[in-house]
């Protein structure tokens, strides 16, 4: 079957619910005009990817597709650096991917910091916003933004956004340095109806205080919630806190699609596991990492974590693992930290949200096992 240039796939639903979809990302630049405190790309330069780079590796990575009993679907993906510094790249490869009918279903995608948006641009992503979803970074209110950046960022148009993606969650990094607004700066950009995908800011300095302050922020977001009923909660604190009742593996499952479901191909070409493991990220005598096995469970599995009950759904990244300690498998202690107050906090929302749904109705099986699985491990970690 071939089809068409519009026929686009589900592109919010993530790899590890969806296992049929090969994710190919284009690094297209190492440049950005930005210098964020969280920014894990440590080795910028002027390189950028050449185009007929470039449609050699979709056409091959559609063809790979194709004939694959694995992969269904493909999402495309452009990233830098700071991507629309080369726009006119990516406009041409849109386009010449448009042109001809393709073997697969597949999506274009791309996250941008937003200041470089000029009215062209614009025109252009809003004629093709069916099929081209434009990501927005962006780390909550002014004074977060001028913190983490350097600069504020008032003139970034978010009503742009808005209006062409509102389904399309605006990504929200938080820093220790802005972690005690965290709170303040969700419910800014919830209020003005946006989703927002909130995470840490891995790699970076946390200290104890600025881990219990993000405990402390996280109450504070969920009693927001508690009293405003029509927000939809944010991914933070809507753990999957039920997977926690099952036995742990031997060893841990992957946390992500690195090396398996995704590849990333730097400006030469080159393939990597993902982008975290490209010349970008790591240092040049750290970038060979071919010889690493991602489909081994050993190659991932940090022996500190074996039998640890929220294995099954605790965040790790390969990529920053090998880039501050050398192994794909050892995480980040602190990492280890701050999740265990956000599982706090989520025994305690939802456990709120249980109470309330008891009053005006009976609670289903499901939600039974949410409530065991929060007592379960209020108990495990002697939480109050």
């Amino acid at each position: 079957m071939i089809f068409s240039p519009d026929e686009v796939i589900n592109h919010r639903k993530p790899v590890t619910e969806n296992p049929a979809r090969r994710l190919c990302t284009l690094v297209v630049t190492h440049q950005c005009n930005l210098q964020c405190v969280y920014c894990y790309e440590s080795y910028k330069s002027y390189k950028s990817m050449p185009v007929d780079i470039a449609k050699d590796i979709i056409t091959s990575e559609f063809d790979f597709v194709a004939k694959s009993s694995q992969f269904k679907e493909i999402s495309i993906d452009f990233i830098g650096g700071e991507p629309l510094l080369k726009f006119d790249l990516i406009k041409e490869i849109a386009e010449w991917i448009w042109s001809a009918p393709r073997p697969v279903p597949y999506i274009l995608f791309s996250t941008t910091n937003g200041t470089l948006l000029d009215g062209a641009m614009k025109e252009w992503f809003r004629h093709h916003k069916k099929r081209f979803y434009l990501s927005l970074s962006f780390d909550g209110t002014s004074e977060m933004h001028r913190i983490n950046r350097g600069e504020c960022l008032d003139d970034i148009d978010l009503d742009f956004f808005y209006e062409n993606w509102p389904d399309q969650p605006l990504k929200m990094t938080i820093s220790p340095e802005t972690v005690d607004s965290l709170c303040q700066g969700i419910i800014f950009l919830q209020e003005k109806g946006f989703r927002v995908g909130a995470s840490l800011g891995y790699g970076m300095p946390w200290n104890e205080k600025s881990v219990a302050e993000y405990g402390k922020q996280l109450q504070i977001l969920g009693e927001y919630y508690l009293e405003h009923k029509n927000i939809q909660p944010v991914s933070l604190l809507d753990l999957p806190l039920q997977y926690t009742l099952e036995k742990p593996s031997p060893a841990q499952s992957k946390f992500c699609g690195a090396g398996t479901h995704m590849a990333a191909y730097d400006v030469d070409g080159t393939a990597y596991p993902c982008h975290m493991f490209t010349p970008l990220v790591l240092k040049s005598d750290k970038s060979d990492i071919h010889v690493l096995q991602f489909i081994e469970n050993e190659q991932y599995s940090d022996l500190r974590c074996r039998g640890c009950v929220l294995e099954k759904i605790c965040p790790t990244c390969y990529g920053m693992n090998y880039k501050q300690r050398g192994d794909i498998a050892l995480r980040d202690e602190m990492v280890c930290r701050l999740f265990k107050e956000q599982v706090l906090a989520n025994c305690w929302f939802k456990t709120q949200l249980l109470k309330r749904k008891k009053m005006n109705e009976n609670l289903s099986v499901e939600d039974i096992r949410l409530a065991k699985s929060c007592l379960f491990l209020l108990k495990e970690f002697n939480f109050q």
